[in-house]
């Protein structure tokens, strides 16, 4: 929202604007290799996809703060970038993208310091190892599906030809089911499933930690609420 002097400010912790920041980085190279170059329309689609998943987050972020913002006009001055930045499958409007990261940079320059963000991280450390893993998740995801889908089609006979195979096979995969091992033909695939596979085992164990967490946690918190 803006503030007293009119510039715009950004809601949420440090840490939260510096993954939107990673992910708005991550956004535009995807848009440079798309552009430049990419050459097979099927990957080019895929990358498609990827912009769509993000294009969601940024939108999210944009009706949150409208909806948070005391003078709405007044963010909308400034807000109208990222929402029609924001809209997917508009390339030119895509690199609107880049005001998110300068206002984003400005916000995390206000923090003054990295000590002051690491005191944010560790003030809410589930909530940044969270942010951490669902990044390397996304980032794994997406760049892996890109990776299969380009080494498979080089292969006569494959099963990974299209944006949608490569989406499936990616997500059986962090899953750790086995046909998705099977469905891998080069040598370039099968090292892309093993890394794909390592990361949905830690990611497993992240979430079956933060549960057995949560529930030993649990009767403290109900204990003191009732006393």
């Amino acid at each position: 929202m803006p503030d007293s002097t009119g510039r715009m400010s950004e809601r949420g912790s440090a840490f939260y604007q510096l993954s939107l920041l990673i992910l708005s980085l991550y956004v535009l190279a995807v848009l440079v290799v798309e552009t430049f170059i990419i050459t097979d329309e099927e990957v080019s689609r895929l990358l498609q996809y990827v912009d769509l998943a993000i294009c969601a987050v940024f939108l999210s972020d944009f009706f949150v703060n409208l909806y948070r913002a005391e003078n709405r006009w007044g963010y909308l001055r400034w807000g109208w970038i990222d929402f029609i930045s924001s809209i997917p499958a508009i390339d030119p409007l895509r690199w609107g993208r880049i005001t998110r990261v300068v206002r984003i940079l400005r916000y995390l320059r206000a923090v003054r310091s990295f000590r002051v963000l690491y005191r944010g991280i560790v003030a809410s450390r589930y909530e940044s190892l969270s942010l951490v893993i669902a990044l390397i998740v996304f980032f794994s995801y997406t760049i892996c599906s890109a990776l299969i889908l380009e080494f498979e089609r080089a292969v006569p006979g494959s099963n990974i030809q299209t944006a949608e195979d490569a989406l499936w096979w990616a997500f059986l995969t962090m899953m750790n089911a086995k046909p998705s091992i099977d469905q891998t033909v080069s040598g370039g695939a099968t090292a892309v499933t093993l890394v794909l596979n390592k990361v949905g085992l830690l990611t497993f164990a992240y979430v079956n930690s933060m549960i057995i967490a949560w529930l030993v946690t649990k009767p403290g918190r109900e204990a003191s609420t009732t006393s």
